[in-house]
């Protein structure tokens, strides 16, 4: 069985946790693992599908379970999604067999990261920046909490924090 631990990136959406993973995973010879991918492949449907024919608590659910049988296992980057931490039984778990990386953010920089992406349900209609801030701000707590070790990424080249991390 390989023990090494995992390393569990958190962070609020678009702060680059898929693909920094992505990139740590090839440094490290680890396992990489994006959350709301391994939920799509198991449930068929996107997450934006889930949040909208199901909504956000169905989803959280479903990400429960995700976490439950990833924290069971050995040597994987994990990126979750960015409200991983409204959940402590989620973060004690991925805690128990791994190290978290919260990937710090300013507002201005997931804005420049997402404008252009209307597959997020939580930023749906409205001022998009305003709306970062506030779900940023509502969550800057937690991600502080349950971080083993915080990177700022804004700005940031994708290969320095890479090996930052790797570090």
């Amino acid at each position: 069985m390989d023990e090494r631990k995992n390393i569990v990136l958190i962070g609020f959406m678009g702060c680059g946790k898929t693909t920094l993973g992505k990139k740590l995973s090839m440094r490290l010879k680890y396992s990489f693992i994006d959350m709301d991918r391994y939920i799509e492949h198991r449930v068929g449907i996107t997450v934006a599908q889930i949040f909208e024919e199901k909504g956000e608590p169905y989803f959280r659910d479903l990400e429960k379970k995700a976490v439950e049988q990833l924290s069971r296992e050995y040597g994987n980057i994990i990126a979750t999604g960015g409200g991983i931490i409204k959940n402590e039984d989620n973060m004690h778990m991925l805690k128990q067999t791994g190290i978290v990386v919260y990937l710090k953010a300013t507002p201005e920089h997931i804005f420049r990261n997402i404008a252009n992406d209307d597959t997020r349900p939580l930023l749906q209609g409205g001022d998009k920046l305003e709306k970062i801030r506030i779900l940023m701000e509502e969550r800057r707590e937690l991600y502080e909490k349950y971080a083993d070790v915080t990177v700022n990424v804004s700005p940031g080249n994708v290969n320095q924090i890479t090996e930052r991390i790797a570090r």
